[in-house]
C-alpha cells in the first residue's frame, strides 16, 4: 500500500473537518420582506358598520428609519411621516432588517434583539431564541385613531403548529405598544445549512389578533406574502482550522511535498 503523503492527509483532514461540523448555526444579520395584500387588507372587517377600505398602510419606518424615533413620534400624524399626508402608502417590499445582538430603545419602544440558534440538521427541532426585526407600520382606515404594529421578533413555537390560522409554528411576535404574536407565517418553504437560513410562504393574522381586532370571519385570511434570507457565519473554529491548513499546503508546497 502506497503511503499516505502530507496532500492526501490535508484533503482527508478537509472533508473530516467541514464548517458542517458546528453544532449550532447562529443568525447575525439578513432581512425579512414582506409584501401585504392590499385588497385583503381593505376587505377585513375592523368596523363591521363602515365600508372599505377597512385597513390600509399609511406609514412604513424600515430599522435606520425607526431606530431613533420614540412612540409619540410614531403615534402622531405629521410628526415623523416619511410620506406627507394620510394617504395609502405601497404595502409591497417592506423590508425588516435583522437586529443585532444589542439594542438600543428610544422613549416607549421595544425593538428586539437577535439571539437565534439551530441545527441546521433539524431546524424546527432546535430552533432557539428570536430574530429581532426592525421596523414599524401604521395604518388607517374606516375607524377612529391608529393601528401600529412592529418591533417585531421572528420565532418558532411548536405549540402554534395547525393553529386556527393555519400556522406553521413560525410566526412575528409584535412588541410595539405591548407584545402580541401578530402575524402567523404560513405554507412555509425551508431551507437551512451551516451558511444559511431563508424561509418563504404566506402570512396571516394571529388568532390573538383576529380576536382582538377583526371578525372571526377573517380567521385564516392570507393577507400577504413574505421572505426571509440570513447569511449565517461560519464558526470561527472552523476558519481558523482552514486557514492552517491552507498554510500547510503553503508550506508543503515550498518544501516539494505537493505532488499530483
Amino acid at each position: 500500500m502506497k503511503p499516505s503523503t502530507p496532500a492526501s492527509l490535508m484533503i482527508s483532514a478537509l472533508v473530516l473537518f467541514s464548517p458542517s461540523i458546528a453544532p449550532a448555526a447562529t443568525v447575525t444579520s439578513g432581512a425579512f420582506t414582506m409584501n401585504l395584500d392590499r385588497n385583503a387588507l381593505a376587505q377585513m372587517v375592523l368596523n363591521p358598520t363602515g365600508t372599505p377600505p377597512t385597513l390600509y398602510l399609511e406609514e412604513f419606518w424600515n430599522a435606520s428609519a425607526s431606530a431613533s424615533l420614540t412612540s409619540t413620534q410614531i403615534n402622531t400624524a405629521g410628526v415623523a411621516d416619511l410620506v406627507p399626508g394620510t394617504g395609502e402608502i405601497p404595502a409591497a417590499g417592506l423590508v425588516y432588517d435583522v437586529t443585532g445582538a444589542t439594542v438600543t430603545n428610544p422613549a416607549g419602544r421595544a425593538i428586539q434583539a437577535t439571539n437565534f440558534t439551530y441545527d441546521p440538521n433539524d431546524l424546527t427541532g432546535t430552533a432557539s431564541g428570536q430574530i429581532g426585526l426592525g421596523g414599524v407600520m401604521r395604518f388607517l382606515g374606516n375607524f377612529p385613531g391608529i393601528f401600529v404594529t412592529g418591533d417585531y421578533a421572528l420565532r418558532y413555537d411548536a405549540t402554534r403548529v395547525d393553529n386556527p390560522a393555519d400556522g406553521s409554528g413560525w410566526y412575528l411576535l409584535n412588541n410595539y405598544g405591548f407584545p402580541i404574536p401578530v402575524l402567523e407565517l404560513t405554507d412555509v418553504t425551508a431551507s437551512s445549512n451551516p451558511f444559511s437560513l431563508t424561509l418563504s410562504g404566506n402570512l396571516k393574522w394571529s388568532p390573538e389578533v383576529t380576536s382582538a381586532f377583526f371578525a372571526p370571519s377573517d380567521l385564516g385570511t392570507t393577507v400577504g406574502t413574505f421572505a426571509f434570507a440570513s447569511p449565517v457565519p461560519v464558526p470561527a473554529a472552523a476558519w481558523l482550522f482552514g486557514s492552517g491548513l491552507i498554510g500547510l499546503a503553503g508550506v508543503a508546497r515550498r518544501r516539494g511535498l505537493w505532488r499530483a
